[in-house]
């Protein structure tokens, strides 16, 4: 595959408390003028409606309150986007990880997951257990969307098991350092290209890493996959960091995290080189009007899931803050819509904060079921 073999691995010294990062470039996929860009355009302009849901009241009486716009916002929209919901009800009451587990997804909360794969592996995706850091924890400070709804499940420092952190790009509700440096000595931090810059990590190696291409954690094939998204970690840094998606190899499943990403064709692109996908943890929240091309609605994270011939979509993205447009209780209630009116030939598993699943029984139960 030519994408493959114009692989170009590299590595390069830095400064700071990581002394190496080993990259892995593709210059199929180079920035051009010092910025990143996406492999398609949005299907989504302007600010819609862009779908006959979005004409849809998802909220019931009890839950409905108008807000002013305040001296400093985020994602207005003249609606208390929490008013008539409760975190604790979120919250999965039996939460039990444990060591041994393997083939089971754990949900730790907004995208962040826990995934022991089946041959013993356990990696994290976008680990996010505190407020904001950096810049983004000034953000916090003020403004009410930018605030954690309600406490992790679990810090970094009890899950000692875990061998590697995947990022999939650098906006403050996927990249936090005082999470990550929670993990274990020697746990291998995973990036995208030109994120290192953004972490100060001193755990273990650091790889950085460009669109379609693939290193060996473990057990584990690891494959860095487009998304259509952004990136900015300060005031002036748009666009110069890459972006994009997980896929996990364990030698017998699947598992793909999309990260924050818009609908495209990358999706049909990505099942045309890697096949069937066994389970897809995709993204259904901060979808209203402009943002729509780098956000999935639930309806387009079906689409997305059909496109990779997923067999089981897991959904993430509500109840741990309020940063879209959208109440936080409608992303489940569209999702719910959806799925009634598309009927998906796949599982769809929503879960709790806290809550896991054996994606491996599953898998095999729905194998047995369809013969």
């Amino acid at each position: 595959m030519k994408k493959i073999l114009s692989t170009i691995i590299t590595a390069m010294l830095l400064t700071g408390c990581q002394s190496k990062v080993t990259r892995f470039d593709n210059p199929e996929f180079s920035k051009t003028t010092e910025k990143y860009h996406n492999v398609y355009p949005s299907d989504f302009a302007g600010r819609g409606p862009h779908h006959p849901y979005d004409q849809i009241d998802f909220l019931k009486p009890e839950e409905k309150k108008s807000v002013e716009r305040g001296f400093v916002d985020f994602a207005y929209s003249g609606i208390d986007k929490t008013y008539g919901f409760n975190y604790a009800n979120l919250v999965h009451p039996d939460i039990d990880i444990q060591e041994q587990n393997t083939g089971h997804i754990t949900w730790l909360g907004h995208a962040s997951f826990l995934i022991q794969q089946t041959n013993g592996d356990a990696l994290v995706t976008d680990p996010v257990f505190d407020e904001f850091d950096g810049f983004g924890w000034l953000g916090s400070v003020f403004i009410d969307s930018l605030k954690r709804l309600g406490e992790a499940p679990v810090k970094s420092e009890q899950l000692p098991f875990v061998s590697g952190v995947m990022i999939s790009h650098n906006h403050y509700d996927h990249l936090n350092n005082d999470s990550l440096n929670g993990f274990s000595e020697n746990t291998h931090l995973y990036l995208p290209l030109d994120n290192a810059d953004d972490v100060d990590f001193s755990q273990g190696p650091v790889t950085e890493m460009a669109w379609y291409t693939q290193t060996q954690h473990k057990d584990t094939s690891l494959h860095f996959l487009p998304a259509n998204h952004t990136s900015s970690h300060g005031i002036s840094d748009l666009e110069e960091s890459l972006w994009g998606s997980w896929l996990m190899q364990d030698g017998k499943y699947s598992v793909y995290f999309a990260g924050d990403t818009g609908y495209s064709p990358i999706f049909k692109d990505i099942h045309s080189k890697f096949g069937d996908i066994d389970v897809c943890l995709m993204p259904i929240v901060a979808y209203p009007g402009g943002a729509r091309w780098m956000h999935l609605s639930p309806e387009d994270a079906i689409t997305a899931a059909q496109d990779m011939k997923c067999k089981v979509f897991v959904p993430w993205g509500y109840g741990t803050w309020s940063l879209g447009y959208e109440h936080v209780n409608e992303p489940l209630r569209r999702l719910a819509k959806a799925v009634a009116d598309i009927k998906p030939d796949f599982i769809v598993k929503s879960l709790k904060i806290g809550e896991s699943f054996n994606y491996a029984n599953l898998l095999n139960a729905n194998q047995i079921a369809r013969r």
